[in-house]
């Protein structure tokens, strides 16, 4: 194991069995945090998320409801009947005024954890970009131009794909940015509609439109958004979409991965990370976000990262977390410690199907409910 000798491992197979406790551990709570960060967006008395977290996701909220509310006022305004009201009409092209966020905030649907994850991961991939030097939409990673020199062209198209998608994390004040077409489906489809019942509350309270009609017309303006979302066209999608490519040409190894880390590139990182463990990527980013680094620890020794590569990735990130020296170093003698098949034994339930794991974790070690946890 990289030149470490018996003794060494003797004395620090006590801490390893320790660390992999602790990582079984940490990977429910890993669960939790999107459940606690969606109960301490709509409360003051905030627990997980800090100020900053907070205040961002609180920005990109607004902001994805009134782009969403904008397209639905245009598709609605369009396909007005010629006897419509001329109030109607200039209400629907005067988006002044916020319709559907006061109304949506007074329920529970905004505390979708699907949501909530998706603009936590915007958020904190945004924070750590820029302290690993990735702070523009412009800048164009040492890796791409390396990939673009390969001279693959389908590996070419997918890097400047990817560029495009990475320009779309960036708001005009250099903020993080969350597009509507960014969404997992998921959480995409459900926000439209609930966007889409806000808007109806309003026509029929505001401007007495029939319910029928009103339905009518919400449910067409809500199919044509849903028409035009593509997965694949994801930062996420195009990121998985690259790395793929890059897995069936064996290029993945060490220094791919340190590079993208190391360059900011953080989605390409997480789903070449994901490519090489067999995992999907969503739960790869959840070790890489962990605060306490013992999954992506016990993870890059899963997929026999060399240590030099693996000790580098660590620091950078625990680094740029603010982690101590010794925490540093306690989870490199962590890597050190484990062994590849203890460590994959440790994350085997990460190369299962997502939802029998969220499953697993809330059903838990005992038969009797568990609070605080999605439903």
């Amino acid at each position: 194991m990289m030149g470490l000798d018996d003794e060494r491992l003797d004395g620090m197979r006590p801490a390893v069995t320790r660390w992999l406790s602790d990582a079984a551990r940490a990977l429910d709570g890993i669960e939790s945090r999107i459940d606690r960060a969606a109960s301490d967006l709509f409360h003051n008395d905030a627990f997980s998320l800090s100020d900053q977290q907070r205040a961002q996701i609180t920005q990109l909220m607004r902001a994805l409801i009134g782009a969403i509310e904008d397209e639905l006022r245009i598709h609605i305004g369009n396909a007005l009947p010629a006897d419509a009201s001329p109030e109607l009409a200039a209400a629907l092209g005067s988006a002044r005024v916020p319709i559907a966020l006061p109304l949506l905030e007074r329920t529970q649907l905004l505390r979708d954890p699907d949501l909530v994850s998706a603009m936590l991961r915007r958020v904190d991939e945004h924070r750590l970009a820029i302290i690993l030097g990735r702070d523009s939409p412009y800048h164009v990673a040492d890796l791409a131009q390396r990939l673009l020199d390969l001279g693959d062209e389908t590996i070419a198209e997918a890097v400047m794909a990817l560029l495009i998608a990475e320009s779309r994390r960036y708001d005009q004040f250099g903020d993080p940015a969350l597009a509507r077409t960014d969404l997992p489906p998921g959480p995409h489809r459900r926000l439209l509609w609930a966007v889409a019942a806000a808007l109806r509350h309003y026509l029929i309270r505001q401007h007495a439109v029939p319910d029928t009609q009103a339905d009518l017309l919400l449910a067409g303006a809500a199919r044509n958004l849903l028409a035009e979302h593509e997965d694949a066209d994801t930062l996420e999608g195009r990121a998985e979409a690259l790395a793929l490519l890059l897995a069936d040409r064996e290029l993945i190894d060490d220094a791919l991965l340190t590079a993208a880390l190391e360059e900011g590139w953080l989605a390409l990182f997480t789903a070449a990370l994901a490519q090489r463990a067999k995992m999907d990527s969503p739960g790869v980013w959840s070790m890489v976000a962990d605060p306490s680094g013992m999954m992506l620890s016990t993870l890059l020794r899963a997929v026999d990262c060399g240590r030099e590569a693996a000790v580098t990735m660590l620091w950078r990130i625990g680094s740029a977390e603010g982690a101590s020296e010794e925490t540093l170093v306690e989870r490199a003698n962590a890597f050190d410690g484990l062994s590849v098949h203890d460590a994959a034994e440790a994350v085997l339930i990460w190369r299962l199907d997502p939802n029998y794991r969220r499953a697993v974790l809330e059903i838990g070690d005992n038969p009797g409910p568990r609070t605080g946890r999605r439903r």
